[in-house]
This record gives C-alpha cells, sequence and structure tokens, in this order.
C-alpha cells in the first residue's frame, strides 16, 4: 500500500512506523517546498510536494501529521478522493470540526483512526485487559515541552492522556468541570454510569514528561508511571500494578528505552501501522472516539468560562 504522509515535522514518526509495517511511503507533504524536497531526499521518498490534493491522488492512505488547525481541510481532501485517514491527535481544534469529520469518515467508507500511541504501548494494553470495572483515575502529568496552551486543540497535548484515561474505564464523559490557569489544566470528569477522572496537566522545570497513574474501583487499586525520559532518548513506562485483597502484583510487564531496539513511543507508532494496515480497527480510536476526546477538551474550556461545571456536548 502507498502512504503518503502530510507533515514534515512529526510526520517523520509516522514515515518510519509505516516503513517498519512493510508499506511504501510514496510522498511527503509540507509547507515549505525546499525543506520537504529536502526531507524526502534524506528519506528516500520519490515524491516531495506542497500540495496536499496532489499527494492524495497519488497514495492510497493519507497521514494527516500537519499542524491541528489544518487537520479538518486535509483530512477532508483525503476522504474526498477516497482515501483511508490516519489522523494524528488532537482530530480537530473544536468539537464542531471533530463531529464533522466523524460523520464524514463514518460516510465514506474507508477506514479513519486517530493516532493515539498510549492504546498501543504493551503495559497500558496488558493493564486494560486485567482492568475490573473503574470508578476513579487519577493521573498528574508533568511535561517540560508545554510552553502555551494557545494554537493547539487539546491543551498542548493533553488529548492523549483524555483518550488514554476514557479507554481504560471502558466508559463515556457525561459532565466536566475544569481550571484552567497559565499553562496548567486540572479536569473533574463524571463518567455514564458511574465513575470519575481527575485530570492534571502542568508544567515542570524538570527535563521530559512525566505521567503518575492511579486506578481504582470495587476491592482493587492499580497504578503506574509514564513518560519521556530525556537522559535515555525514550519513553519509559513501568509495569502496572495492582493490589486485590492487600496483596501487590504486577499486572503486565513495563517498557524501558533499549539499546539496540526501537524506542517505546516508536515502537507504539509501528503496531498502530501495523494494525491500520491490517484493517484491524478495535486496536485503534476512530473518529468518533476523537471527537469523544474533543467533547470532553470543549465542555472544559466552557467550564473554565462558566465557572460551573459543564454537560458533555454531543
Amino acid at each position: 500500500m502507498r502512504i503518503g504522509i502530510v507533515g514534515t515535522g512529526w510526520g517523520r514518526m509516522h514515515v518510519g512506523a509505516f516503513r517498519a509495517a512493510g508499506a511504501q511511503v510514496a510522498a511527503l507533504c509540507g509547507r515549505d517546498l525546499e525543506k520537504t524536497r529536502a526531507i524526502a531526499a534524506r528519506e528516500g521518498i520519490a515524491i516531495a510536494t506542497n500540495d496536499v490534493a496532489a499527494l492524495c491522488r497519488d497514495v492510497e492512505l493519507v497521514v494527516v501529521a500537519s499542524p491541528d488547525a489544518l487537520h479538518r481541510d486535509h483530512v477532508k481532501t483525503a476522504l474526498a478522493v477516497g482515501r483511508h485517514v490516519l489522523c494524528e491527535k488532537p482530530l480537530a481544534m473544536t468539537l464542531e470540526e471533530a463531529n464533522d469529520l466523524a460523520a464524514a469518515a463514518e460516510a465514506s467508507g474507508r477506514r479513519c483512526a486517530v493516532s493515539f500511541p498510549y492504546r498501543q504501548l504493551p503495559p497500558l494494553v496488558g493493564l486494560r485487559r486485567w482492568l475490573p470495572r473503574v470508578r476513579e483515575i487519577d493521573v498528574t502529568l508533568r511535561s517540560s515541552f508545554v510552553t502555551t496552551l494557545e494554537g493547539s486543540g487539546d491543551f498542548g497535548g493533553f488529548s492523549h492522556v483524555i483518550d488514554a484515561a476514557l479507554w481504560l474505564s471502558g466508559a463515556d464523559a457525561e459532565s466536566v468541570s475544569a481550571s484552567i490557569s497559565g499553562r496548567s489544566v486540572a479536569m473533574n470528569v463524571a463518567l455514564r454510569g458511574g465513575g470519575v477522572l481527575n485530570l492534571v496537566h502542568r508544567p515542570t522545570v524538570e527535563p521530559g514528561i512525566h505521567g503518575s497513574w492511579s486506578i481504582a474501583g470495587d476491592g482493587f487499586e492499580a497504578g503506574f508511571f509514564a513518560g519521556y525520559q530525556p537522559s535515555l532518548s525514550g519513553w519509559r513506562v513501568s509495569a502496572p500494578r495492582a493490589c486485590v485483597e492487600g496483596t501487590w502484583r504486577d499486572v503486565a510487564p513495563g517498557v524501558d528505552p533499549r539499546a539496540h531496539q526501537r524506542e517505546p513511543w516508536a515502537e507504539a507508532h509501528v503496531a498502530a501501522a501495523r494494525a491500520f494496515l491490517a484493517g484491524d480497527m478495535s486496536k485503534l480510536a476512530s473518529f468518533r472516539e476523537g471527537a469523544k476526546v474533543q467533547a470532553v477538551l470543549d465542555a472544559a474550556a466552557r467550564s473554565q468560562a462558566s465557572g460551573r461545571r459543564e454537560s458533555i456536548k454531543a
């Protein structure tokens, strides 16, 4: 299958992922044509262009890894010519845009998914397989990379955490109470059928990304740590541990960057590419699930503006 990548930044992660999954990366698109040609030459990609429509006509599957504000237009361009689409997170800038893309994807009959690599990390896959019914998930994410929340459709990358928390809980969000101050975001998300997510994203002077996860339900609690470690040049996810009847045990193996092996976050992208190429969409987040994440972000923004808890909009 011929793959076209839109975006010369994070798009390069998808170049390696789809090649490792056995596909041919045939075209690369970027806004700066000379830069795009230089990257394509280094990567051995035959077609370099700044015309998204032209790229879509030349390939069978399009990866949209352009800036957040361009996702809607680029996805619609790909769907208009019948291409399968993998879109980087967040799906769109607003809930209206995300719902529009979800409806277009469903009408197209094409494979469409949002790239949420947490779903491909072996520790989380194993934890989700083990988890009984979840009552509460508490996450604190500290990041040295977020310099501003402006210009992002997901508060500087927080959609990853929201999707992973909803995926682990197995439930949909019902309402959100949020506080947004500077570069910090705190959300209390009530789940349908009971349960709650307490999610915090804040800046840190410590280099990297550092996430602490705690999960509880009837008769159990579990937890793990995950994040990017600059000193290791990669992602580290601890073995998820669970306490049942007073005894702690590992429920899945952890992952660490290791010499001569693909870095865990990159390997998660390869796993997503393999699933997409095979049509195993159960392992991926659909556009409709991407829109559900956007609905949480939308309710959080409304809650900050109103000072009240806000219901999720469909």
